[in-house]
Parts: structure tokens; C-alpha cells; sequence
């Protein structure tokens, strides 16, 4: 087999990337999840604050999430993925069901529309952005559920 046929692409390495902090995230291994930004990961979650700069500021965000649901399993089901590189960057978006099981075993989740800005570095791809958003109906501000 030709070694070219072999080689990752890009695209390939950042569907892995997001594959990876899917699987990170599911398993809340919080080391791993933080593997996959870079150092200056500028995030817009959909949940505390309005923006978190920093990798240590995003670490303690996530710390908080993770605790959220302690013995819970995390759902994070990503659908619709698309990827666009060019050069050193590339962005990503999907659609996410997100959410957890509660005590009862039942699945707790909705809908999160999702942007992330990733960068080729000197360790791979990272993201550098994130962007995490639920959409709402402004008039009765009640989160749309549904695809």
C-alpha cells in the first residue's frame, strides 16, 4: 500500500481531535478534555459565564460541569459534523445532544449548536475556539429543544 494512502489529512486529524474530547468528555477525564485546546483557548460555553480565556480558566469551568454530575454518565452525541481547513486553521460545527443520565437512570439532554476554530501546532490540532449556544425563543425565553 502506497504511503500516501496511509497518511492522515488534516480534515482527518481534526474529525480525531473532536472524536477524542467527545470521548474525553464522556468519560469526564478532565486531563484529556484539556489536551485538546490550545493554551489560550478563548470558550463561549452555554453555561456560567459569558466568555473563559485561558486554559486554566476553562479547566476550572469544566472541573465544575464534571461535578455537576458526579456517578452520572455524561451524553454527548455529536451530529451533522462539518469541517472546513485551510493552511493552519480549520472550524468545525455540529450539533450536539448533550446532557447526562439523572439517579433514575433516565437521559437528561437538549440540543446545543457548536463552533469550534481549531490550529495546527507544533503538537497537532487544538482548538482554539469554542463556541457552545442553545437556541431560545426570545419573546417567552425558553429554550428550543428540538432539531
Amino acid at each position: 500500500m502506497a504511503e500516501a494512502a496511509l497518511k492522515m489529512t488534516d480534515k482527518d486529524a481534526i474529525r480525531a481531535l473532536i472524536d477524542e474530547w467527545v470521548r474525553a468528555a464522556k468519560a469526564a477525564d478532565i486531563e484529556a478534555v484539556m489536551a485538546c485546546y490550545t493554551n489560550d483557548i478563548r470558550a463561549f460555553d452555554a453555561i456560567a459565564k459569558l466568555e473563559f480565556r485561558g486554559m486554566e480558566a476553562y479547566r476550572a469551568h469544566w472541573k465544575m460541569c464534571m461535578e455537576m454530575m458526579p456517578g452520572a454518565e455524561m451524553i454527548m452525541d455529536v451530529h451533522d459534523l462539518e469541517v472546513e481547513q485551510n493552511g493552519d486553521l480549520a472550524f468545525v460545527h455540529y450539533l450536539s445532544l448533550c446532557g447526562c443520565t439523572d439517579e433514575k437512570g433516565e437521559a437528561q439532554t437538549g440540543w446545543m449548536r457548536a463552533t469550534v476554530c481549531c490550529r495546527k501546532t507544533d503538537k497537532g490540532w487544538k482548538i482554539a475556539h469554542e463556541h457552545y449556544s442553545s437556541p431560545f425563543d426570545p419573546e417567552t425565553m425558553e429554550i428550543i429543544n428540538t432539531r
